[in-house]
């Protein structure tokens, strides 16, 4: 079962010390937004671009949620476009690390990308001037050699002042607006027609800055150490970084939405588009049993007791991942739901689906569990994943009131 893990703080702040400063590390991003590199270089940062040339239709076509599952989709798909590129070549000494990032304006229930078009553009801009919409943004981190990574989201809510129709159509023939996420801009022409920001500033031009660099401290690093001129802060390196840092062993997504992701809550999570499970029980000799897993020690979780579960995918909804997460671990296929409980976390959400199975069905264990076990509903392990056994009382509630 795929949880949070811990709080990204405590991989870098509470560590510095004093003395010899940290290394330098290469950032390539990629995307070719001005906006975007205009913004790291103002911050210090001098990253090489790489155009990751992505199908954004083709992509989004496979993503089932909103605008913050699309842009996350966007972004990691830019990020390992450009690590998969035939022309990458990434050095062992230090390596790079990549920046994707992809953006969109939520409006009136709508998703805006880039209108492309004039008549696209007027149209938006006559409906959201003298209102307001949400800018998500989503960015993924990737080690450069291994191919490790995490994914955050910004989220601010943008005010838009009132613009008379000469304002518009004069914004419009700029240009600018026809190839920008809303069809405006703050760091631009556009800025004058902002009134203001609720949330990130960064994050509204397309990459947030301090998302960025809680993104670099849970894998231990510093954003001192993207700084192209200036000496990163002084301190040891960390445990957390090096080992980052020094992986090489591939990781390459059996799923597309496999990956961790950096939560509004503070924790990290596995799942880009979330996560689900099954709680599945059964009456067997007068008592009521669940099925428990116990998480193989290389898996996320590993060694603590859970119920098979995992990330689903972009194109699925929490209750089709769920089922296929919970054949591919048990083997397990005749289920009947009867009830849903979901943790939601902001950018992440787990659901676990309570459903019965037939007495005398034997689970088959996969790689991703060291054991399967029927246990009673009142003798589960001590030894139970943090976040599951924060949502077992309701869980076993549920269980509990089932036929």
């Amino acid at each position: 079962m795929a949880h949070e893990g811990a709080a990204f703080g405590r991989a870098w702040f509470g560590h510095i010390g004093r003395g010899a400063s940290l290394k330098h590390l290469p950032l390539i991003l990629a995307s070719k937004s001005p906006a975007r590199l205009a913004t790291l270089r103002a911050a210090g940062i001098e990253p090489e671009v790489r155009v990751s040339h992505v199908d954004e239709p083709a992509v989004l076509s496979q993503v089932r949620g909103g605008p913050g599952q699309q842009v996350l989709a966007l972004a990691t798909a830019k990020a390992r476009a450009v690590l998969d590129s035939e022309d990458f070549l990434p050095t062992t000494e230090t390596p790079s690390l990549i920046l994707g990032c992809d953006s969109m304006f939520e409006f009136d229930g709508q998703v805006f990308g880039k209108p492309h078009t004039p008549e696209v553009a007027k149209e938006r801009l006559t409906a959201m001037a003298g209102r307001s919409g949400v800018l998500h943004s989503g960015h993924c981190l990737l080690q450069g050699i291994s191919g490790e990574g995490l994914s955050a989201l910004s989220h601010a809510r943008v005010h838009v002042a009132p613009m008379s129709q000469a304002e518009i159509d004069a914004y419009i023939a700029s240009t600018e607006p026809l190839w920008v996420a809303g069809s405006f801009t703050v760091d631009g022409l556009g800025g004058p027609f902002i009134e203001h920001v609720e949330g990130d500033y960064h994050g509204v031009v397309g990459l947030s800055l301090p998302r960025l660099r809680e993104m670099l401290a849970a894998r231990g690093l510093s954003i001192t150490q993207l700084w192209t001129e200036a000496e990163p802060a002084d301190g040891p390196e960390t445990a957390v970084g090096a080992g980052f840092l020094s992986r090489t062993r591939p990781f390459r997504p059996r799923h597309s939405a496999d990956g961790f992701i950096l939560c509004s809550c503070g924790r990290r999570h596995w799942g880009l588009a979330g996560a689900a499970g099954v709680c599945a029980y059964r009456d067997h000799e007068g008592r009521r049993e669940v099925l428990m897993q116990l998480r193989a020690p290389w898996s996320h979780g590993g060694g603590t007791w859970s119920i098979p579960g995992g990330a689903i995918e972009w194109y699925e909804d929490a209750r089709t991942g769920g089922l296929r997460e919970f054949a591919e671990e048990t083997g397990i296929t005749d289920l009947s739901i009867k009830d849903c409980h979901t943790a939601d976390h902001g950018d992440w959400r787990f659901d676990t689906f309570v459903a019965r199975c037939h007495d005398g069905i034997a689970p088959v264990v996969d790689p991703e569990s060291t054991e399967l076990r029927w246990v009673p509903i009142d003798e589960l392990s001590d030894n139970l994943h943090p976040a599951f056994a924060q949502s077992w009382p309701t869980v076993k509630a549920f269980v509990l009131a089932a036929d």
